[in-house]
């Protein structure tokens, strides 16, 4: 107590000094974490939307080729057939394809649903700590696709819009997030469902 009074203000002046320069290495150091944070995110955030391009990219190579192939098949002469059976577009298969991020393709043949989850019961099967054991279901509905939150925790939003829990919207071509794991799905009925 003799010592502060003896020294008066020098203490206070010192511990104000000591404080600010811990405020500013603080903070400096904090802006070079929040800094490399932001790299790490926008490399990842760039790595995705190059594997998103890929998969569009992919995706507009195999219709262009459909395309050739049908019109190379409407070019050829038509043969004579014995008995010729008819097959109405309505009848074809529908399929809904999965791309993950990596360039990993799924096609799940879809007949009126299919669920999602990490239980090997599910239709399509994703080993995620998101997921949920049987998370969500793709329905066919009247000529649409629907999906229907089975009211995970981890939720489903497909194009960013959430899916209400226990509720189902419809889904086109676009971005599918399950959980944390999202894919880019194609619909490649949707033209005859219209």
């Amino acid at each position: 107590m003799i010592i502060i009074a003896l020294l008066g203000p020098v203490p206070v002046f010192i511990g104000a000094a000591l404080l600010l320069i811990a405020a500013i290495a603080s903070f400096v150091f904090f802006m070079k974490v929040n800094r490399s944070r932001k790299i790490a995110f926008d490399r990842k955030l760039a790595e995705y939307n190059k594997a998103v391009e890929e998969l569009k990219k992919r995706d507009a190579e195999q219709q262009q080729r459909a395309a050739q192939i049908r019109k190379k098949s409407d070019e050829q002469p038509a043969r004579p057939v014995a008995r010729t059976t008819v097959i109405r577009e309505e009848q074809l298969p529908r399929r809904v394809q999965f791309m993950a991020p990596n360039g990993a393709s799924y096609d799940i043949p879809m007949n009126e649903s299919f669920t999602i989850g990490k239980s090997d019961k599910c239709d399509f099967v994703v080993k995620n700590g998101t997921i949920g054991e049987v998370h969500c279901r793709i329905l066919y509905v009247n000529g649409k696709y629907r999906i229907e939150d089975l009211g995970n925790a981890g939720g489903v939003a497909f194009d960013g819009n959430p899916v209400p829990k226990n509720s189902t919207m419809e889904i086109k071509t676009g971005l599918l997030q399950i959980g944390r794991v999202t894919f880019f799905v194609t619909i490649d009925a949707e033209d005859k469902a219209g």
